[in-house]
Order: structure tokens, then sequence, then C-alpha cells
């Protein structure tokens, strides 16, 4: 279902807060059917008067039942375990090895 979005504007009532009370009334009315419901006060760029926004959309279904990637919540069904490094790389190696090669540090000159 695509979200359900209404616009009260402050001039269409006598005043910005009747306006923001009729949006109100109306999330109400809207979430005593299922629906969930988020409220906007936005400005209108041209003139600065308000607009209150609601944006109402039926909730995400949950579902119990694992799916073929996932345990339903949506994580993995099983961890993939790290792999172990060979022998030649778990030990440390230092400057002098053979196998590193090492860089020149950079020299900055200071006065």
């Amino acid at each position: 279902m695509t979200p359900i979005k209404e616009v009260f504007a402050e001039l269409d009532w006598d005043d910005p807060e009747t306006a923001r009370k009729k949006r109100d009334e109306r999330i109400e009315a809207l979430q005593a059917t299922g629906l969930v419901c988020t409220a906007e006060d936005l400005y209108r760029i041209n003139d600065g008067r308000r607009v209150f926004m609601l944006t109402a959309s039926r909730p995400d279904p949950i579902s119990d039942t694992p799916t073929e990637d996932g345990d339903g919540l949506g994580r993995p069904s099983h961890r993939a375990r790290p792999q172990r490094r060979g022998d030649s790389h778990s030990r440390r190696r230092d400057a002098s090895d053979p196998g590193r090669t090492s860089r020149p540090l950079p020299s900055y000159e200071t006065r």
C-alpha cells in the first residue's frame, strides 16, 4: 500500500492551532484503523506559513516463520566461522625479517 499523505495548511483554517488540531484528530482516526502515522510541521518557502502534514501507512508485517536466508528477524541462519591463517602468518615479523620490505620514513626539516 502506498502511504497516505494529507496536508493541513495554516491558511485553510482560522488559526494555526485549529489546523494542527484537525491534523491530530485525523491521525487518531487513522491509528484507530491500524495505520502507523507520522506528523510533520513544515513551512512554506514563499511566505513562511506553516503546513501540518501527516503520513499514514500500514505497519510492516512481522513474520515468525524463518525465511530461506534467515531466521525471520533479518539475521542470517548461520554465521560463517573465521578461517585460520597458516603457520607462516601466525608469528609476528620484525623489520629484520627478510620477507618484509620496509619503506623509509619521511623526513621533515624544521627551522
